[in-house]
């Protein structure tokens, strides 16, 4: 069953999210959050954010812990504006991991509670990634789909040891579920921040829990985003993992970034009445050179024309302004990157070692025969229970479509239509059990 489906359009981003909770699962550990930018300077300053939670713990405590994930992340980040973005998301985080850590602490039910987290910021510089656990982002460009963070897990950290390590032969063969960094359960936490990624119209996001990641290969998932729009490719993501199986919870976000934004006056004149501060220009040296030696010449005389302190005033002015000076220059170098730090310094020194892994996003026969395995299946299943009557002509005339489509080599129109007849499907049978509760 789909606990919760979202899709919104922009004129620069289409974005889609979908939550399912799998067809071997009695709740949904899993949340997400969508906090896209509605005006020019909050795209400028802080971006669209994007957030991928995936619980632990007992049923309560993993999904407490998601949906603290997913809303403290982005309230967090969007409110440090004295920050860079990089270093905001990564706060963002840890902030995160430390109220999830209090709140099991402070109630024996959670203890112990924990989630993974991916948070992507989609900003005019590019694209930030915020990363603990094995969920994961993803990158379509260019007919290829790139996993731009790192699992944090026993599996994939064995590929960091060389071939002679004593403990690589045993690793290699390690579940791969077994995660290595979460939010809540330690003291201390690394989180990664990766990025910025370059942002390009077309590109496509996704950020998923594991439970989409486990039932795909990378190339697989490329395909459907290369396929479909956002809400299509959501909607066929999260119905072939529950025909896979569906051993577990799934969440999907499909960010799409179509072109430039361009903003309405009402975003633009909204923008200027909001608190979401940009990195202040540095001023000019010439500047505080002059305001310097004002403040140095003013002190004195000012303590000259009144006679304070008798003949020793203009001394004891100079020495003022000399200190005054000092303290103000002390002040202003300690509080240098907070005041007049420049607005891109940070996109030009890019933090991580990703993208991981690149993989074909082409449509190819082998994944079309799968789907089209699927369909089968799925169609024959309807036939023989009966739970409700699909339209027929429409699904042979689909299914038809998409043997025409694979016989010529077309492999995108042959996969999309018979996505559509999955997709077709899975919502009657949702419908009909719905009505039969």
């Amino acid at each position: 069953m789909t606990e919760s489906n979202d899709s919104r359009t922009r004129d620069f981003l289409a974005v889609s999210s979908r939550t399912d909770v799998g067809m071997r699962r009695s709740n949904n550990q899993d949340s997400f959050s969508v906090a896209s930018a509605t005006t020019e300077r909050l795209w400028k300053s802080r971006g669209s954010v994007f957030v991928v939670a995936d619980g632990m713990g007992a049923h309560a405590a993993g999904e407490l812990a998601s949906k603290m994930a997913a809303t403290l992340v982005p309230q967090s980040y969007l409110k440090r504006t004295e920050q860079s973005p990089p270093d905001a998301l990564r706060d963002a985080l840890l902030e995160a991991h430390a109220e999830i850590r209090r709140r099991g602490e402070s109630d024996e039910a959670f203890r112990d509670m924990g989630t993974t987290c991916d948070a992507l910021v989609l900003l005019p510089e590019g694209a930030l990634v915020g990363h603990v656990g094995d969920s994961r982002v993803y990158r379509l460009r260019g007919g290829a789909i790139e996993q731009l963070t790192f699992d944090h897990s026993l599996a994939w950290e064995a590929r960091r040891l060389p071939n002679s390590h004593p403990a690589y032969q045993k690793l290699t063969n390690i579940p791969k579920n077994i995660i290595t960094r979460s939010l809540g359960p330690t003291d201390s936490l690394v989180v990664d921040v990766e990025g910025p990624f370059p942002l390009r119209p077309g590109d496509a996001f996704l950020l998923c829990s594991d439970g989409l990641s486990g039932q795909f290969e990378d190339s697989e998932i490329g395909q459907i985003l290369e396929v479909f729009q956002p809400e299509e490719a959501t909607e066929t993501l999260v119905n072939l993992a529950n025909l896979r199986g569906g051993p577990d919870n799934v969440t999907v976000v499909v960010a799409r970034y179509k072109s430039e934004p361009v903003w309405g006056e009402n975003e633009r004149e909204s923008a200027k009445t909001e608190r979401w501060s940009e990195k202040k220009a540095p001023i000019p040296t010439l500047a505080w050179t002059a305001a310097a030696l004002a403040f140095a010449a003013f002190v004195p005389a000012l303590c000259g024309l009144f006679g304070l302190f008798g003949k020793t005033g203009p001394a004891i002015g100079a020495a003022a302004a000399v200190l005054g000076g000092l303290f103000v220059a002390l002040f202003f170098w300690s509080a240098r990157e907070r005041f007049f730090a420049k607005p891109d310094e940070w996109a030009e020194k890019p933090r991580g070692a990703g993208p991981y892994v690149r993989a074909s996003a082409v449509p190819n026969a082998s994944f079309c025969e799968k789907v089209a395995d699927i369909c089968d299946q799925l169609c024959d299943a309807v036939r023989e229970q009966r739970i409700f009557a699909p339209d027929w002509d429409g699904v042979a005339n689909a299914r038809a479509q998409a043997r025409t489509a694979f016989e010529r080599g077309d492999f995108a129109v042959a996969l999309r239509a018979d996505a559509s007849v999955v997709n077709y499907m899975m919502s009657e049978l949702k419908k009909a059990s719905s009505r039969r509760r």
